[in-house]
């Protein structure tokens, strides 16, 4: 099969690569679409030496059709379209054994640990398949990973109807997590920093009240103005490595400063830099930060939305590129081109 391959730090290509072949307990699954993520890119940036050995096939969002089905596999049938959830946990871990396999302590990703949907075929168990909707296009498929996040970073704050959130960062995962807020939730206010004013208007399209660029604005004095000097119930992280602007403090310090008292804090990003955090302030306010880690369970709820036409994936799938062209795809990620949110790849035209 043909596959996007990864064979050392900033160098994937097209490749040539084996035919999965499938245990009685798993599917081959024909990749119709595959998404570039933000731990793509971490992977690619060289990142995660310590899980992803080069040559390795990346690609943890992605969906298709079944092309051949393990003999120990019920519920499922050749030609069925599937939403594929990468992460395979050891249910025996002490996380797991308290319900947390997200957090799982071997925690393995298809497109990560495993090889995934850069791939034209990939060997999937069974338990982790979703039925598509025909009425879903294989091209959002990808997208049913980012709406999955988006649930679960909102049920780890807490996100109640009415209430004000700010989501840091109007990239990929901010915006689908703003889109899951603003068609599910119905916050009383919501707001949304970046610095690229074409993620901010998508913003605005998706339904933010307010958006706030960070290069122009304090982000904190203007979150606060807008919620009265009271703060925001919840204050969700989505941005990961930041660079710097001057100054601005830390995305993890701002946000201690425009929570509430006794609100709460989602950290999502997966940057290596430390963070300054006045925490004396974080314990005047009594509030919390929460971690959010993947997903965990959350697939049908993402699919449930898109097949009612409830989420916007047409709004954030900005590119739609061959498999041939990863390494455009991939350049074009890294250089962090102000008109790219999501980039999908069909994986068929190689």
């Amino acid at each position: 099969m043909k596959a996007a391959i990864l064979y050392d730090d900033l160098d994937i290509r097209l490749g040539e690569a084996p035919d999965p072949r499938i245990r009685p307990d798993e599917v081959l699954v024909e990749t119709g679409h595959a998404g570039i993520c933000g731990t793509d890119l971490h992977i690619y940036r060289g990142e995660f030496h310590s899980r992803v050995k080069a040559p390795a096939i990346l690609g943890h969002e992605f969906g298709g059709i079944i092309r051949e089905v393990g003999k120990a596999v019920h519920g499922f049938k050749l030609d069925d379209r599937v939403a594929v959830d990468p992460i395979i946990s050891c249910h025996n871990c002490p996380a797991c054994l308290t319900g947390h396999l997200n957090a799982c302590r071997t925690l393995k990703l298809l497109g990560v640990d495993l090889d995934g949907g850069f791939g034209q075929y990939v060997a999937v168990p069974a338990s982790h398949l979703y039925p598509l909707p025909d009425n879903v296009p294989m091209e959002y498929a990808p997208m049913v990973e980012m709406y999955g996040l988006g649930h679960h970073i909102l049920w780890r704050g807490g996100v109640q109807p009415g209430e004000t959130v700010v989501i840091l960062g109007a990239g990929k995962l901010g915006l689908s997590v703003l889109d899951v807020l603003c068609h599910r939730i119905t916050p009383g206010l919501t707001i949304i920093t970046d610095v690229q004013p074409f993620r901010l208007e998508t913003a605005r399209k998706l339904g933010a009240d307010a958006v706030i660029n960070a290069e122009y604005e304090d982000p904190v004095e203007r979150a606060m103005e807008l919620t009265r000097g009271l703060g925001a119930d919840c204050v969700i992280e989505c941005i990961g490595h930041f660079h710097e602007i001057a100054g601005r403090e830390a995305p993890l310090a701002q946000a201690v400063k425009m929570i509430r008292t006794a609100g709460r804090i989602v950290t999502t990003g997966l940057g290596e830099q430390l963070s300054a955090v006045h925490f004396k302030t974080l314990v005047i306010k009594e509030a919390q930060i929460i971690a959010s880690r993947v997903t965990l369970g959350e697939f049908p709820r993402a699919i449930q939305m898109m097949s009612k036409g409830l989420l916007h994936p047409e709004l954030l799938v900005t590119h739609r590129l061959s498999l041939r062209d990863v390494t455009q795809a991939f350049a074009q990620v890294d250089g962090e081109d102000p008109g790219t949110i999501k980039i999908v790849m069909d994986l068929q035209d190689a």
